[in-house]
């Protein structure tokens, strides 16, 4: 076979799994933490509650807007049979219009004060719900910021919450690299991605990426979306490859190497199909093939499956090392 050149140049940059959702989960609702349900690292669905609060308070105005409720009934019931009794009185001409008309108004205003006091009662009920705060997705506890008997306030933190759904891969590419190569990052681009933990590689894509480098860590900031995958979760961590152009270099089959002391070398096949060893400088490596630093040059042939007992001067009659004869 003869030396090929033209393989990938990868560029490679370890990062971490985030969370493209991360919830503060904070409570509608002052008062203090009757109980708190989960811990840092649970696993969590939706609508599962999180957070018992003190309902004392809550109930006492739920007894209150129902007094005011069944207040307000009576006073409409008064007011109805008023209007019932006046209605009489007018139709026989006993009262005057603004006599009936006032009574019209009284009865009214006690079925505004009805309608009133019972949304009053509505709200205090709704109090009670939020007494039970729930998960809104299902995702992990990452930090718990408030104890049993804190006072829990609107708008301040109890727990933070990250989504199992939507999760990308953070990463970071150092500003070295050259203008052109910052194409193979750009939007909408795919990427293969290893996670520690998961045997397969998983296929992601470019999702964002900031040209803008952060002056503390001299890189910009790149996030790729990745697949549902079973078993992956917030924190892991991997490496993400691209591919930003080609070697010049040559590459040869890991067939074809021959390890002596610790160090590899090929069989060369000159003009007349006589074969040569020599010693290589390797570069990079993959599971069937070798880059070549120095030692090789495009176009040369080498017996691609060498027989432990070839030696310099033999001559080979065929494609494969099986395929030789000795030199006469």
């Amino acid at each position: 076979m003869q030396v090929s050149v033209g393989a990938p140049v990868e560029y490679t940059t370890v990062g971490s799994v985030v969370s493209d959702q991360r919830i503060d989960v904070t409570t509608r609702l002052s008062g203090y933490i009757r109980a708190v349900l989960v811990q840092e690292g649970d696993r969590v669905r939706r609508g599962q509650v999180l957070v018992r609060l003190d309902t004392s308070d809550v109930e006492a105005s739920i007894r209150q807007a129902q007094a005011g409720v069944t207040a307000a009934e009576a006073a409409f019931h008064d007011a109805e049979v008023d209007r019932g009794h006046f209605q009489q009185l007018f139709e026989h001409g006993t009262i005057s219009d603004n006599e009936f008309r006032k009574v019209v108004l009284k009865d009214e205003a006690a079925h505004e004060t009805l309608k009133q006091a019972r949304a009053a009662l509505d709200m205090a009920c709704t109090q009670r719900e939020y007494a039970a705060i729930k998960s809104p997705v299902d995702g992990m506890v990452v930090t718990r910021s408030k104890l049993v008997g804190d006072l829990a306030v609107p708008g301040v933190p109890i727990l933070t919450l990250e989504s199992e759904h939507g999760l990308l891969f953070e990463a970071f590419v150092d500003v070295g690299v050259d203008k052109e190569s910052l194409a193979a990052f750009a939007v909408g681009k795919p990427v293969e991605v290893r996670i520690d933990g998961l045997s397969a590689p998983l296929k992601g894509t470019v999702s964002r990426f900031v040209p803008s480098a952060d002056p503390a860590t001299r890189s910009y900031q790149m996030k790729i979306a990745l697949p549902e995958r079973a078993g992956l979760t917030p924190g892991m961590f991997g490496r993400a490859a691209f591919q930003i152009g080609e070697s010049k270099l040559p590459v040869v089959p890991r067939q074809a190497l021959v390890e002596r002391g610790g160090l590899y070398g090929v069989f060369v096949v000159d003009g007349e199909g006589n074969a040569y060893f020599r010693w290589l400088r390797t570069g990079r490596e993959w599971p069937d093939r070798v880059e070549v630093t120095a030692g090789l040059q495009s176009g040369e042939r080498l017996v691609m499956v060498p027989d432990s007992a070839l030696r310099d001067g033999d001559r080979i009659v065929g494609s494969e090392a099986r395929a030789m004869q000795p030199k006469e």
